[in-house]
């Protein structure tokens, strides 16, 4: 649908609900049954795109639904202050020192050496995420060899009461 159309079909819905609410209440369902059976032609022209607007606001609320429902345990990394992503070093393929960001339950134990590596580079004052880094490597420690993900050796700590 053009932005033509868009605005042209907008203008139409204003003068229906205009007209529908001047002599009584406003109610949807009397600008839905005006539409229905006054204008069906018009109603035919835009039928497709009602329809797939319908469909992808369905779609992404079940998306949603779906993404909130699959994270619904508890969050191992919830009682620490290490935001939801985490500044990881790397070398690009000319060995130069570049960051990206990682999701903090996809952080790998080489990832958090680095990290912890690169505190040196730094000066040492001593930070609420520093502190909170150093608590989740000697919680996860013992589970390094049996983990992939820091995540996974936080939720066996908690399971072992470490």
């Amino acid at each position: 649908m053009s932005n033509l159309e868009l605005r042209e079909f907008h203008s139409f819905l204003e003068a229906l609900i205009e007209e529908s609410s001047r002599d009584q209440r406003f109610s949807i369902e009397q600008v839905v049954g005006n539409i229905l059976s006054r204008h069906p032609q018009r109603l035919e022209r835009i039928k497709d795109e009602v329809m797939a607007l319908g469909l992808r606001a369905l779609i992404r609320n079940n998306c949603r639904a779906k993404v909130s429902s699959t994270n619904n345990g508890p969050d191992m990394f919830g009682q620490y202050h290490v935001g939801k992503r985490v500044s990881v070093p790397y070398k690009d393929e000319k060995g130069k020192l570049r960051w990206d960001k990682k999701r903090r339950t996809e952080l790998s134990f080489d990832d958090l050496d680095e990290i912890i590596a690169r505190w040196d580079d730094r000066p040492p004052k001593q930070s609420r995420d520093r502190k909170d880094l150093d608590e989740i490597s000697r919680r996860a420690a013992p589970y390094r060899d049996v983990a992939r993900t820091i995540g996974e050796a936080l939720e066996m700590a908690e399971r072992d009461g470490l």
